[in-house]
């Protein structure tokens, strides 16, 4: 389908318009003569369809350019930038996800169902593809839990496997534009690390002994579509911490940097130095007005944002009438919104995701929520990947996304007799199940 493909456009007033009752419309600037039938009929063309919530607009199609000129790839610059964005995504023996499809993502995606369905293992799968290469990444994963101590040894990596068994392999595959990206980890029993990069005998002995007594992990990663570009490696680890090694045929690899993408839970949040860092980078890219007009939305008080060291130790005020306020005491929505914007500023060309991300805010502030995160995701280029258990915040979403609800896709994960299932529901489906009183997470 063309719809929600290219931007939207205003109908058309010259020629003649026909609108059938789905919606569709149809141009005319002519009429023919008809032979068997003895009377004029319109030389009816499809040019696209109405937008039921934006009077006198219209999705257009291939054939709209042709008729009334203007360019396609003008057109559909949403459309080049959002190939560096996911549209698909397959998970296998990630977590407690054993399969799951997710198809047709736009820039902003709401995931929402039960408990323990899965919905932040869809964030940590993609987080792990994208942070694959990080030796860190696995006690970060734990970090995201909330779990803050450091796990040494196969107890590090085999919770990420489904049913914490490390031969259900993970697979991981995502639609990147043209490109399809795939991630693979698997134990490997066989593998022993060489004398290499210089370690010490010592430490290369520690690294060798624990793969004889345990095993490593191996990762693969390609992708296909504008490059063709892959990796291969191991994982062991040892009281010496983690050694990772990546290697191909020449014995070389210039590592390919992937889609930046940022976490966001309440975790980070409540803490100080990530709030103190992300605004540090906003000011120095000259970006902290623009960061103020988007905090207008929830307070208009708010004039400015400033780093004050007290004691020794900086901290984050905001000017409300004309009162500096330590950021801590402005409020969880205050202090949340304030995260959740820096971090999607901070991502641009990038993925944000979002755990709960009604969490915070009273249930009248989610469509304000939704508007700022529209907003300045479509401002920075920014593709969105939000959870939610909320009913109010779904509904939320729905009006305040309303001015792009061509970026919107929702997302309610359950099972069915084959397993677990994403059913997906675009803006105007969720809008008419809500509207329906239909349960929709």
């Amino acid at each position: 389908m063309y719809i929600g493909k290219y931007d939207p456009v205003e109908i058309p007033q010259n020629g003649k318009l026909h609108i059938q009752k789905n919606g569709y419309v149809y141009w005319s600037n002519a009429s023919k003569w008809d032979n068997e039938k003895k009377r004029s009929i319109d030389n009816r063309v499809s040019i696209g369809k109405l937008i039921p919530d934006r009077p006198g607009m219209m999705y257009p199609n291939k054939k709209y350019f042709d008729i009334f000129g203007g360019s396609i790839n003008d057109n559909v610059e949403k459309g080049k930038v959002m190939q560096k964005m996911l549209s698909n995504l397959t998970i296998e023996n990630f977590r407690g996800i054993q399969k799951l499809n997710i198809e047709d993502m736009r820039r902003l995606v709401l995931l929402s169902g039960k408990n323990n369905v899965g919905k932040s293992s869809v964030l940590e799968a993609v987080f792990f593809m994208m942070d694959h290469l990080s030796p860190d990444s696995f006690n970060r994963m734990n970090v995201f839990r909330g779990l803050n101590t450091p796990t040494n040894g196969v107890s590090l990596w085999e919770p990420l496997f489904f049913q914490m068994d490390p031969d259900n392999t993970i697979k991981i595959q995502a639609t990147r534009g043209e490109d399809t990206l795939k991630l693979i980890y698997s134990k490997d029993d066989s593998y022993i690390p060489a004398q290499n990069g210089g370690l010490p005998q010592d430490a290369v002995g520690s690294f060798q002994s624990s793969a004889k007594r345990d095993y490593t992990l191996r990762f693969d990663f390609q992708m296909k579509g504008s490059v063709d570009y892959s990796e291969l490696g191991h994982f062991t680890t040892s009281n010496n911490g983690m050694l990772r090694e990546i290697y191909d045929e020449t014995g070389n690899k210039q590592l390919m940097s992937l889609t930046y993408t940022s976490f966001v839970n309440n975790n980070f949040v409540r803490t100080d130095r990530a709030i103190l860092d992300r605004m540090g980078k906003a000011e120095i890219k000259g970006e902290k007005r623009k960061l103020i007009e988007f905090l207008n939305y929830i307070d208009p008080s708010i004039s400015d944002i400033v780093t004050l060291s007290v004691n020794g130790i900086p901290q984050l005020y905001i000017n409300t009438n004309n009162k500096l306020l330590p950021v801590q005491f402005s409020g969880d929505g205050i202090n949340k919104m304030l995260y959740i914007v820096l971090s999607i500023m901070d991502a641009k060309d990038g993925i944000v995701l979002i755990d709960e991300i009604d969490t915070g805010f009273h249930h009248s502030m989610y469509k304000v929520l939704w508007e700022i995160v529209a907003d300045v995701s479509r401002d920075y280029n920014c593709q969105v990947i939000a959870t939610t258990h909320s009913y109010e915040n779904i509904i939320g979403a729905i009006e305040g996304v309303s001015s792009c609800p061509e970026d919107f896709s929702f997302y309610r994960l359950g099972y069915d007799k084959e397993g677990l299932k994403s059913f997906r529901s675009s803006y105007d489906l969720l809008k008419s199940a809500i509207r329906s009183d239909l349960e929709v997470r």
